[in-house]
């Protein structure tokens, strides 16, 4: 018989039985994360062990999003092989949200509420509190560190961490080497748990603030947002949007939000990005700190960012796609829809702020020239003709 016929015939005979050791899975731990620790009492990784324990496809299961892929036939092997209840182990994946955090017709690629383990614009790996996994008796990694609204620890005041702190490759479960612990590189096999972490000043602390707002509206299934009680699953939907719209804009005016200055520099040394530096981290809990700035004081801060950054009710809405009643509703009633024709332009009025902004030296700019003419740079469709003629 040759190797690879033992091989297969050895993996059949482990895969008829249940799993030897179940270690017990943690309040709100990743399925990724349980898995790894079974499959590390097993003495084996997390490719290995799917290989002998439930499929002969290990290595390619394991390279997808095991976490957010919908697999009933999966999760319905684990829990008869694990002696666990089924409902506790979908409670592993980051599907028991949906309806709370995201909507998902079949999706095969988490929606922008949860973060990507591997993102080519910022490199984000397995994100991890370092202070937590040192804290834990059984180290685990929490499905709240795969949200995109939580980029630091509110327990320990301090930034999550997206790789390893000696060698910076990013976590990746599957490939970590069989330990007692799942704490340690893959690559370099440092101790995940020493890796240090820049802690939040005082004046950044209303990051922390909104971190646990959302953390607290998706326990409960719904916010508080003026005299209503909103479901969560609209209010993030909404900050998936304004995450967007906010991230666009230059020059962002946000009235008295006293992280904005540092917002600014931040943006402009992520423009000479080293992918080694925690920059886009930083930048996450600005903008997650910004939509929970916006959404206090209700109506009243999302009207004051309208007015100051000249937003329109298109700016709100375009591109958002099912866009739930209460926003729509919301939006409407703070910035109704601007008439698609706007007042009459004429040909002379453009050419007259085109001849200005010559004059006095500023770049000539659809934009710039909407400005001067008092209209719309876009919305107004007679302006946008006699703009693009010229």
């Amino acid at each position: 018989m040759s190797p690879k016929s033992k091989y297969i015939r050895d993996a059949n005979w482990v895969e008829d039985y249940n799993f030897l050791i179940t270690p017990k899975p943690q309040k709100n731990e990743l399925l990724s994360s349980w898995l790894t620790r079974v499959a590390f009492a097993h003495g084996m990784t997390l490719n290995n062990f799917f290989s002998h324990f439930i499929r002969h496809e290990g290595p390619a299961l394991t390279r997808t999003d095991i976490d957010f892929q919908y697999n009933p036939t999966l999760w319905d092997i684990i829990a008869k092989k694990s002696n666990i209840d089924i409902t506790t182990i979908q409670d592993l994946s980051l599907r028991s949200e949906e309806g709370y955090l995201f909507t998902c017709n079949d999706c095969l690629y988490p929606p922008a509420q949860i973060r990507k383990l591997v993102d080519k614009r910022t490199h984000f790996g397995l994100m991890y509190c370092p202070k937590c996994l040192a804290e834990d008796e059984y180290p685990f990694f929490r499905k709240e560190w795969r949200y995109l609204f939580f980029n630091a620890c509110p327990i320990h005041k301090i930034y999550l961490q997206d790789r390893c702190g000696v060698c910076y490759e990013r976590v990746r479960l599957r490939k970590m080497p069989v330990k007692d612990k799942v704490v340690f590189c893959h690559k370099c096999e440092r101790d995940l748990r020493l890796t240090s972490s820049v802690k939040i000043s005082d004046e950044y602390h209303k990051g922390l603030e909104a971190i646990q707002w959302f953390q607290n509206g998706l326990t409960n299934g719904y916010f508080c947002i003026g005299n209503e009680k909103v479901n969560s699953l609209v209010i993030f939907q909404a900050y998936s949007h304004l995450r967007y719209l906010i991230n666009r804009q230059k020059n962002i005016k946000l009235d008295n939000f006293s992280m904005l200055n540092e917002y600014t520099k931040l943006c402009k040394k992520l423009e000479h990005y080293n992918s080694k530096k925690s920059g886009p981290i930083y930048k996450d809990l600005f903008l997650t700190t910004m939509i929970y700035h916006i959404f206090q004081d209700f109506p009243h801060n999302l009207q004051k960012f309208t007015q100051d950054n000249n937003l329109t009710h298109r700016d709100f809405v375009h591109e958002f796609q099912d866009i739930p009643f209460w926003y729509e509703k919301t939006i409407s009633d703070i910035v109704p829809m601007q008439n698609t024709v706007g007042r009459e332009i004429s040909e002379s009025e453009v050419t007259g702020a085109i001849k200005y902004l010559k004059r006095i030296d500023e770049k000539v700019t659809q934009e710039s020239v909407a400005e001067v003419v008092g209209c719309h740079s876009t919305i107004n469709k007679k302006f946008v003709k006699i703009y693009k003629q010229i």
